[in-house]
């Protein structure tokens, strides 16, 4: 019996529309991200707590094996497992992720010439380091445009408290989690308040506005407080004009370091 070539042809359809298209299994994977991903990565991966997703290559990531990998076993005390993602989930979000990569996001309204006249004049770079230059009280921004989206950015000057972030800014030893306020008091009653450097279960290592450094043990302190949701970074929403914030917001923007 010779099988009719129609009937071929629509079985292969029906195969091809069971699969589900490249469009579907796009629209797919964007409904998984939007709900589990997008409160932290920001719409279509732009960044907000967690870092912008719309960069070729992840630094955690660098291949889709290891970006489903990523997905299935999170961040320790960053990012939660997605274990409950069937294979088909799974396949679809981390396709979905990767395009995000391939299409940058559009740079912010704003100018980022007269933002980066902004940031010097309003004394930035006393906390900051932009291409390494500037002091070290707070996070290295040389790659913050490449990690951070725009509505992430302005909150961060205008609510900084409210804008504490989740990742990293890929530079050695300046993990953002880090920069956490906390004060303690010595078992001699001395006040010391400066940045968490680092810390495990017996030590804590803090550095003051003025850089110095100190390293506690833990039993010796009177109290330990530290600052969670706090900010030493002053809110710029009455310290610039709006259409200065968006133009400061344009400037960070366009800071991707070597990318």
């Amino acid at each position: 019996m010779i099988t009719p070539r129609w009937f071929c042809a629509g079985l292969l359809a029906a195969i091809v529309s069971s699969a589900g298209s490249p469009a579907m299994a796009a629209e797919d994977g964007k409904k998984i991200f939007d709900g589990l991903c997008v409160a932290c990565h920001g719409s279509e991966g732009a960044g907000g707590e967690a870092p912008s997703l719309n960069r070729f290559t992840l630094d955690r990531a660098p291949d889709d094996d290891a970006l489903r990998s990523l997905i299935v076993s999170g961040i320790q005390n960053r990012m939660p497992a997605m274990r409950h993602l069937s294979v088909d989930q799974l396949r679809q979000l981390a396709d979905y992720v990767r395009s995000l990569g391939r299409t940058p996001s559009a740079p912010p309204d704003g100018d980022p010439r007269h933002g980066g006249e902004l940031y010097t004049r309003l004394g930035c770079g006393s906390c900051h380091i932009v291409a390494g230059q500037g002091g070290s009280v707070g996070p290295v921004l040389t790659e913050i445009g490449a990690l951070r989206g725009a509505d992430y950015l302005r909150q961060a000057i205008v609510d900084p408290g409210a804008a504490l972030p989740r990742g990293t800014l890929s530079v050695p030893g300046r993990d953002l989690f880090q920069f956490l306020p906390v004060r303690v008091v010595t078992g001699d009653g001395r006040e010391v308040r400066g940045m968490r450097m680092n810390e495990d279960s017996l030590t804590i290592q803090l550095r003051d506005t003025g850089g110095q450094f100190y390293s506690f043990r833990k039993s010796d302190l009177r109290q330990l407080e530290k600052q969670t949701g706090k900010s030493p970074m002053p809110s710029y929403k009455d310290r610039a004009t709006p259409g200065e914030l968006i133009d400061l917001v344009a400037y960070l923007w366009t800071l991707k370091g070597s990318r």
